[in-house]
């Protein structure tokens, strides 16, 4: 009996200490309290309702609607508010939802119920209690934890440090008089604000000047010095989203360095940089929602820890630096997330198709070639001048002195004219009608030549601008394993504040980080000169920026579409049925074997000469029309004793003379120059035989070895991506591990590398197979870019009748 009472009196006990308890729980009623109207708060109660709700499902836990109460921007809105909900007998808590709610919860003395406050920024500057705690375990053991230490007070300080975030903004920008742009309300409500931060920046020597913002964005404006170099932006919320851009717009006008202590989002809107990243909500959310938990099971609101981490890194928008004529240094450049990097007014956006197309039309070298092809089809028009027609004509004038006239008894007058018409023709010469059928075959190597030489400019043009793509892929991953590296040297400063580790892993990681910058500029290095080959290969100015499309396996115009060729190459069988299919087109499409054959066509029609010359005249016919005068003093011949004249006795030619003529030669014997000739013909055209044989090995050999190649580096691409997929899971376990003080410093940085090298590599794996292409392309002598629909049936034709030829039945 006594056994029973005993336990009925213990069960009374528990239900008494447990339905109050659990009566608790279904009835907790949250009032939120906001700053004012802002475009956010939808959004915010939302996130923040939904996170506490799903945790405390079981606890009855609410958010009633006539408890959600906006203020209006002002200190003294905002702590009626408050006033109210810690009041108001329905409301069992108090979330203050914003950075002027949170500032006044945070700084109450006394608070009659629990309030969590999840936006103080930095409890010194704002002077809100804080005390450090041991977290538990054996004495000493325990990590040491913020907490408020006031009665019913659990917050988040959101790691604002003014001085770091000033120090790090003048690392950017040299400056000596900075303003600082801070919310009206929240100075009212902290009277200490300004001269708390003035005192936290007085290392840096500067000299500041404070604009208390309203709400309006050309009071703000004006307010800023005329002196002033630099502006540091604090929560500014209760402006909109359009006059946050007019602030920034307005700041960028006067060209002034502009930083942001909230964080990426108004980098975003145009402020110039900032080293905090974006509030994360939901994470931020969820934290409340836990203390919250805990509260209602009983734990202490001024026992729970306050800090809250956020992760920093310097962000820089680099559309704003170009406008206010900012320029970071390296170092920042490798350092920084950099937004608005690429140019949008770079004037001009590259493709893989407008490269390979507008370098065979501008190109400085194929310029040249065309000249030279010109200049040979006018040496092809003087060598057949030789077989036309000739005609020349000449004239002569001349006056002598008057006793030298005279004493040539009218043979020589003074003055004396003459004028000549002279015609030719070759009727028949052998070696002249050689060297224009000659001199047309060197035109063709002419030709061929200039088609060679644009197959090899547009490879060119093709991997210089495949080698920007690469580099910029590279780059990025550089800068990806440098973020990375940063976070793991935070994760060892956690490690060795906990006691995980000593210093000499924090160094270590330091040493990273500049062995990773110095890859980053490696990289961006090697960027700038692939760009600067491009535009040497267009024939632009070589540093002119622009845009890029990234190129695609699944690019129709890649050798006629990759995907319909895949059922002919997709075993070895058929794989070399192909090549031997290529290889015919390469044969027939060559522009190096055209040219030999164009030298042997020369060389066969030099040796038909050499062989003639023994026997075969050279034959030509000519006429030639004179006219003369002869005038002045001793012009008539004087008169002879007698009365006689010297045309009585003494023939005298009249003024036109004319002349017909025919010529045949043929040389009997030069000494055996003849024959040396035409031995030595026969030795050249078969040197040029055999160089078109060694030719066509080369160029049987290009396509099978660029196909072989090319085979080998798409199947790469496949395994390349699995390789770094399992590199990056590595690393993210070993980095886990890491964390949790599982493994050592040697495992993280050895699973980093291998990551870093396998994304390299798997970022390569598709530029090489789209190189690998490219030189496919330039083997069989034609790009499929310049290919038209028909071009490209009629290719796929051919290639399903020879395989059909040898017995494949391929079905694409």
């Amino acid at each position: 009996m006594n056994a029973v009472k005993i336990i009925s009196l213990a069960l009374g006990f528990l239900l008494a200490v447990a339905v109050p308890g659990a009566a608790q729980e279904r009835s907790v009623r949250i009032g939120v309290a906001l700053d004012g109207p802002w475009d956010r708060n939808e959004d915010l109660l939302q996130t923040f309702e939904r996170e506490t709700v799903a945790l405390l499902r079981e606890s009855g836990v609410s958010f009633p609607p006539d408890k959600r109460i906006e203020a209006d921007w002002t200190a003294a809105g905002v702590a009626g508010v408050i006033d109210r909900l810690l009041e108001d007998p329905d409301v069992d808590y108090i979330l203050a939802l914003g950075v002027l709610s949170s500032n006044d919860a945070a700084r109450r003395p006394v608070l009659g119920k629990p309030v969590i406050a999840p936006f103080v920024l930095d409890p010194e500057l704002q002077e809100i209690p804080s005390q450090v705690r041991q977290s538990g375990g054996p004495a000493g053991a325990g990590e040491r934890i913020h907490v408020s230490g006031v009665e019913n007070l659990s917050y988040a300080t959101l790691g604002v440090h003014v001085l770091e975030d000033v120090s790090a903004f003048r690392e950017l920008t040299q400056f000596s008089k900075l303003t600082i742009l801070s919310m009206q309300a929240l100075a009212e409500a902290s009277p200490r604000l300004a001269a708390n931060v003035r005192k936290q920046l007085e290392p840096l020597g500067l000299d500041i000047t404070t604009v208390r913002v309203r709400a309006s964005v050309e009071e703000a404006l004006a307010q800023i010095p005329s002196d002033a170099e630099a502006v540091y932006i604090t929560p500014l919320f209760q402006l909109s989203n359009a006059d946050f851009d007019r602030l920034s717009e307005g700041l960028i006008e006067r060209r002034l360095p502009t930083f942001s202590l909230w964080g990426r989002s108004e980098v975003a809107r145009g402020v110039l940089a900032t080293l905090a990243i974006d509030l994360d909500l939901d994470r931020l959310a969820r934290r409340v929602a836990l203390n919250v938990h805990r509260i209602v099971r009983g734990d202490r609101a001024e026992d729970l820890p306050v800090d809250f981490q956020r992760d920093k890194r310097l962000t820089i928008n680099m559309a704003t630096a170009r406008a206010i004529g900012f320029y970071p240094s390296w170092a920042l450049l490798t350092e920084a997330d950099l937004l608005n990097e690429a140019r949008t007014g770079a004037g001009r956006t590259l493709s893989l198709a407008h490269v390979i197309r507008e370098a065979g039309e501008v190109n400085l070298d194929l310029a040249a070639a065309n000249r030279t092809v010109a200049a040979g089809l006018q040496s092809v028009r003087e060598a057949r001048a030789r077989l036309r027609p000739q005609v020349s004509v000449s004239g002569l004038g001349s006056f002598i002195d008057r006793d030298r006239a005279e004493a040539g008894l009218g043979r020589q007058g003074q003055a004396q004219t003459a004028g000549s018409l002279g015609v030719s023709q070759l009727i028949y010469s052998e070696n002249v009608r050689a060297g224009y059928d000659i001199e047309k075959q060197l035109q063709t190597t002419r030709e061929q030549d200039r088609a060679q030489l644009r197959l090899d400019v547009i490879l060119q043009a093709a991997e210089s601008y495949l080698n920007v793509l690469r580099a910029k892929t590279a780059e990025e991953i550089q800068r990806s394993n440098l973020r990375l590296t940063r976070n793991n040297l935070d994760l060892a400063k956690a490690r060795r504040d906990i006691g995980y580790s000593g210093p000499g892993e924090v160094f270590r990681w330091e040493s990273q980080i500049a062995d990773n910058r110095r890859g980053v500029i490696d990289a961006s290095a090697q960027r700038n000169l692939s760009e600067i080959e491009v535009n040497r290969v267009l024939n632009r100015p070589l540093e002119q920026s622009f845009l890029t499309q990234e190129a695609s396996l699944g690019d129709p115009e890649l050798l006629v579409s990759f995907e319909r060729l895949r059922p002919y190459i997709d075993n070895p069988q058929s794989f070399r049925v192909f090549r031997q299919f290529m290889s015919r087109e390469a044969l027939e499409g060559s522009p190096e074997l055209r040219q030999l054959d164009a030298s042997i066509r020369a060389q066969e029609r030099a040796l038909l000469a050499a062989k003639r010359a023994f026997y075969v005249p050279t034959i030509g016919v000519s006429a030639d029309l004179t006219g003369f005068k002869n005038g002045g003093p001793g012009s008539s011949a004087p008169s002879l004793p007698g009365g006689l004249a010297q045309e009585d006795f003494l023939t005298t030619p009249n003024a036109l003379n004319w002349t017909v003529g025919a010529s045949a030669t043929l040389p009997l014997f030069q000494g055996g120059a003849l024959r040396a000739q035409r031995t030595r013909a026969e030795i050249q055209l078969d040197e040029w035989t055999v160089q078109r044989e060694a030719a066509r090995q080369r160029v049987e050999q290009r396509i099978r070895s660029a196909l072989h190649q090319a085979q080998a580096s798409f199947a790469g691409i496949g395994l390349a991506q699995d390789a770094a997929g399992a590199a990056r899971s590595n690393l993210d376990l070993v980095t886990d591990s890491y964390s949790q003080g599982v493994v050592d410093i040697v495992r993280v940085l050895d699973a980093q590398s291998q990551s870093l090298v396998a994304d390299l590599a798997a970022a390569n794996a598709v530029y090489d197979f789209l190189i690998d292409l490219m030189n496919v392309e330039r083997a069989v002598g034609r790009f499929d870019y310049y290919r038209s629909a028909e071009d490209q049936e009629t290719f796929l034709k051919r290639l399903a009748d020879f395989y059909r030829d040898a017995g494949f039945d391929i079905r694409p």
